[in-house]
């Protein structure tokens, strides 16, 4: 090869290859430290913490329940409902109809001082279940961390200008995932009507599945070159307009919560990456992260009659919950 070819080759070469590592520090490189080593014993608290989401997820998520089974979605609709209204929240509805069956949105807020058209923090989670499946990690599991969220932040007054909203969406499944009767598309279409602007979403998507076994965890590519083989971590991910957010959450994540995280950046392209009610805030141009499991890259009984309230990992899945509690208040305390 003549000297200028190879020159132009090695430059090529280096151009590829600090590109490449410019993707992966973008998509991967997050703040603060993930937790390695034993778990600590959970608190004389945390074990209250722990029985109420057990029985969450089992009065939620024992019995298949969607639009196809409207009785049960309608007893897990009323199961929140209660428990929100046990909790002092004005409880609203946002009803609509799909496929002759009303469904609806359930949701409760927390106001700051002079809120007015307040910007929106919103953290979600589904509750219907797939067609063919119970439901208790898929999204039992997402709906008692939210029920739980409820209880601890009670108290909590977000800065003035905030509001929080806590959204239990319907229809987030097939066959109506990414349409118009999507309930948290039909959530996010009302706040753009309105002209509300959402600063911060979570989605809390299958959160309560763990296993220590080396080759539990897998990924869609590019991701498999990148994170462990143990699904052992809870998970942050979110679209490249979404980065300040995610890194922000799981910063905060990390200084409160002594649990194994991972936080990633991806195209929507990239499978799994879109897959819950996140997706519904993207469409409209909000930074919004999905927290999760992985689901169906960790957990060997997703989308099936097999998910039940027995299989949930309850001592992680309050460990979790106590970790986005600190974020919340995080984000409730402004910028």
């Amino acid at each position: 090869m003549k000297p200028a070819r190879a020159r132009i080759a090695l430059t090529v070469l280096s151009i590829l290859a600090a590109f490449v590592a410019f993707a992966v520090w973008f998509m991967t490189a997050m703040p603060g430290a993930r937790h390695r080593g034993p778990l600590q014993p959970l608190g004389v608290g945390d074990q209250q913490l722990v029985a109420n989401l057990k029985a969450h997820v089992a009065a939620v998520a024992s019995e298949e329940h969607n639009s196809g089974h409207p009785e049960a979605l309608e007893r897990s609709a009323r199961y929140i409902e209660a428990a929100l209204s046990g909790l002092g929240y004005a409880v609203s509805r946002q009803e609509f109809e799909t496929a002759g069956v009303k469904v609806r949105n359930i949701e409760v807020k927390r106001a700051g001082p002079g809120a007015g058209k307040a910007r929106l923090i919103v953290i979600g989670a589904h509750y219907d279940s797939a067609q063919g499946a119970v439901g208790a990690d898929d999204n039992g599991s997402g709906v008692a961390a939210l029920l739980e969220l409820a209880r601890l932040l009670e108290s909590v007054e977000p800065a003035e200008g905030l509001e929080m909203r806590l959204v239990f969406y319907v229809n987030e499944e097939l066959p109506w995932f990414a349409t118009e009767k999507m309930g948290s598309l039909v959530h996010a279409g009302g706040l753009a009507r309105e002209g509300r602007e959402v600063v911060a979403m979570l989605s809390l998507e299958t959160i309560g599945w763990y296993s220590d076994a080396q080759g539990s965890q897998r990924y869609p590519f590019p991701f498999n070159l990148l994170y462990p083989s143990t699904g052992d971590f809870i998970g942050f991910v979110a679209n490249p307009r979404s980065r300040s957010l995610v890194h922000r959450v799981i910063g905060s994540f990390r200084r409160h919560a002594a649990f194994p995280s991972e936080g990633g950046v991806g195209l929507e392209s990239i499978a799994g990456v879109s897959w819950s009610d996140h997706w519904a805030y993207w469409k409209f141009g909000w930074p919004a992260v999905m927290v999760t499991d992985t689901a169906p890259f960790r957990y060997p009984h997703y989308h099936t009659l097999r998910d039940t309230p027995d299989k949930l990992d309850y001592d992680r899945l309050a460990r979790v919950v106590r970790g986005l509690e600190g974020v919340l208040r995080d984000l409730a305390s402004g910028p």
